[in-house]
């Protein structure tokens, strides 16, 4: 029975590198630029979409006379 016995050990407590701090920065920096992007390809979607409603309007007014 004792050999089925296995002694648990603490893991030793190791200091993340410096890198993964400056690697969690540049992360935190790409995510804001990221996020930046998304909402300017919103903003250009919402002017594109604004533009066309207002061309199809002046059309139906040209139309109808």
């Amino acid at each position: 029975m004792n050999d089925k016995i296995v002694e648990l050990k603490r893991p030793e407590y190791v200091q993340p590198p410096v890198t993964d701090f400056w690697f969690a920065q540049v992360d935190n920096r790409l995510g804001r630029i990221e996020l930046m992007v998304n909402r300017l390809e919103w903003q250009i979607l919402l002017i594109v979409c604004a533009c066309a409603a207002v061309f199809v309007l002046e059309l139906l007014a040209v139309l109808k006379g």
